[in-house]
């Protein structure tokens, strides 16, 4: 019996040893992958920087600031717009009284700094919090009139003109050809995230599909806000 159970033990360091070594080795490919296309497109590459971490409030920046971090950080410029592109992950704790176990979460995150700074506006797929729920909970939904897109995308404004001037029938039919995806105006700057850790193929991607909701801003709208369109 008591070699049945050490060879059980033996087995299992064997396996748990075995999936930290692909663990790392994919991690490994991950980074190196990241730093190539730095390299490949004039970009910086940092390991860590946790500043980007605490920098911004709301979606996806949800844990402790003291637990949060920002990895393999991406900082350059895509299409004439500096941008910073990095992994953000915090951890959270939680117990039975018996036993404790952390959870770490991991959202990739892209930031492209604006010429102005604007009124608060966010995109995402519609849940269960939307219409009356919505606003009984006190986000500020923001209905275009569009049933289709309506029902398919929540969206919170702090100023309604503004957010319909954003959502003008081209961005709407731009939005409505793809899939789903979460962006944001916060302040002097557009925010996109999605779960999970930062993929080397989806950088680019991401910062084209943000660069072409730019490109439907109306240009008296970075006017009214302080700066001219041809900046962006």
């Amino acid at each position: 019996m008591e070699s049945i159970v050490a060879l059980v033990i033996v087995g299992s360091l064997v396996i748990g040893l075995a999936i930290f070594a692909i663990h790392h080795h994919n991690e490994t490919k991950r980074r190196e992958a990241l730093q190539n296309a730095a390299n490949a497109h004039g970009w910086q590459w940092t390991d860590r920087d946790d500043s980007y971490a605490s920098r911004w409030d709301g979606p996806p920046f949800r844990g402790h600031k003291r637990r949060a971090r920002a990895r393999n950080v991406l900082t350059g410029t895509h299409d004439g717009r500096d941008f910073v592109a990095f992994e953000y992950s915090y951890t959270t704790t939680t117990s039975t009284g018996q036993t404790t176990s952390t959870t770490t979460h991991y959202y990739s995150t892209w930031v492209i700094y604006l010429p102005a700074s604007v009124p608060s506006i966010s995109l995402g797929a519609e849940g269960i919090l939307g219409g009356r729920v919505a606003k009984a909970f006190g986000f500020n939904r923001l209905d275009i009139g569009d049933p289709d897109f309506d029902g398919r995308f929540k969206v919170t404004c702090d100023v309604p003109e503004f957010g319909r001037r954003i959502l003008n029938p081209a961005l709407v039919d731009l939005m409505m050809r793809g899939e789903v995806w979460a962006w944001r105006f916060d302040g002097d700057v557009m925010i996109s995230y999605r779960k999970g850790r930062l993929d080397p193929t989806d950088v680019i991607p991401r910062l084209d599909a943000m660069s072409r909701v730019l490109e439907h801003v109306p240009h008296e709208l970075w006017d009214q806000y302080g700066r001219p369109a041809t900046q962006l």
